[in-house]
């Protein structure tokens, strides 16, 4: 195999959770490449394994907190892996239709920011950046069989891997038209939030759940403002677990420390409140890396004209004139 022609596209979960897998592989395609194989890879502990051991050869050495943000991209389902045959430059030419980087720097016509990746880990797709790269990513997505782990290997030879081709194997894997997750960062943010404030609501003095109750209905139909979760998670103090206090104020973004989210979602068991696994892995992941925000994502909007201000005593303040 010439790997200075050959690449390795991965579709990663969150493509076919979103419903755009067989999108994303059809503009793969469009280029021009010969698809020489391709082959759907089931999540698990010895494929994350594998996907750790290239990174150690190829000498990539980061913090530990990758690892949990690679744990929670491939923990949502299967994968789609693709070989791919073209000309020298392949490596360039996929990188740059990839994304690469940081996507707030991304162009525009990239597969990352025109299908709506999360951020840079769930990006949609992995791409091989350079030959060396191309073959460590055969041996892990191909030879090595992850769907009936033992001491058998799939043939390395992908002339021999027979399979239905690319966009049909897209199409099994995609989720049904109209059902694939559009949440966004904000969005999952803002269902943990609400989700929490129900379940603690019942903790607050009586006075202060009468004053905000007056915030929140003026606060339905958008997301929860910042003033609003950070004044109810002090008016909590002494009654409520202090790390659901925290995950309720809590940006899940790089700008303040991580919560422990593992800790978190045991906690949340424990009280009879689900996180679903998009979820997880979006917040998990954005704690770490930058969210791309999109226009179907709603940012905390302006404090609505008609809400009550909570000052610190948490009472409406008199009114001027």
């Amino acid at each position: 195999m010439d790997w200075s022609r050959s690449v390795v596209v991965v579709v990663s979960p969150d493509s076919f959770i979103r419903g755009v897998g067989r999108r994303v592989v059809d503009e793969v395609l469009l280029s021009g490449c010969e698809e020489i194989a391709a082959r759907v890879v089931q999540p698990g502990s010895l494929l994350l394994d594998a996907i750790y051991d290239d990174l150690a050869r190829k000498r990539i050495h980061f913090g530990t907190y990758r690892y949990r943000a690679i744990d929670a991209l491939y923990g949502l389902g299967p994968s789609l892996a693709l070989l791919l045959r073209g000309s020298p430059g392949i490596h360039q030419h996929f990188t740059e239709l990839k994304g690469s980087g940081p996507l707030e720097n991304a162009s525009r016509t990239s597969l990352r920011l025109r299908f709506g990746a999360v951020n840079t880990i769930l990006g949609l797709l992995h791409v091989s950046d350079s030959p060396e790269e191309a073959e460590l990513d055969w041996h892990t997505f191909f030879v090595r069989d992850w769907n009936n782990p033992g001491p058998s290997e799939l043939p390395d030879s992908p002339t021999r891997l027979g399979a239905p081709g690319a966009r049909l194997l897209a199409g099994l894997l995609d989720s049904p038209p109209g059902a694939g997750e559009r949440r966004g960062f904000f969005q999952v943010r803002d269902q943990l939030r609400r989700g929490l404030v129900a379940h603690l609501w019942e903790l607050l003095p009586r006075a202060e759940a009468a004053t905000m109750a007056r915030h929140l209905g003026a606060l339905d139909g958008v997301p929860l403002s910042g003033e609003f979760v950070t004044r109810m998670a002090k008016s909590l103090e002494g009654t409520a677990d202090l790390l659901l206090r925290r995950a309720l104020t809590a940006s899940f973004t790089p700008d303040e420390p991580p919560v422990d989210t593992g800790r978190l979602w045991r906690t949340l068991e424990g009280h009879g409140i689900t996180v679903d696994p998009w979820a997880r892995a979006v917040l998990t992941t954005c704690q770490y890396f930058p969210p791309l925000t999109h226009a179907e994502d709603r940012p905390e909007p302006a404090r609505p004209a008609d809400a009550p201000r909570l000052n610190d005593t948490g009472a409406e303040p008199a009114a001027h004139g």
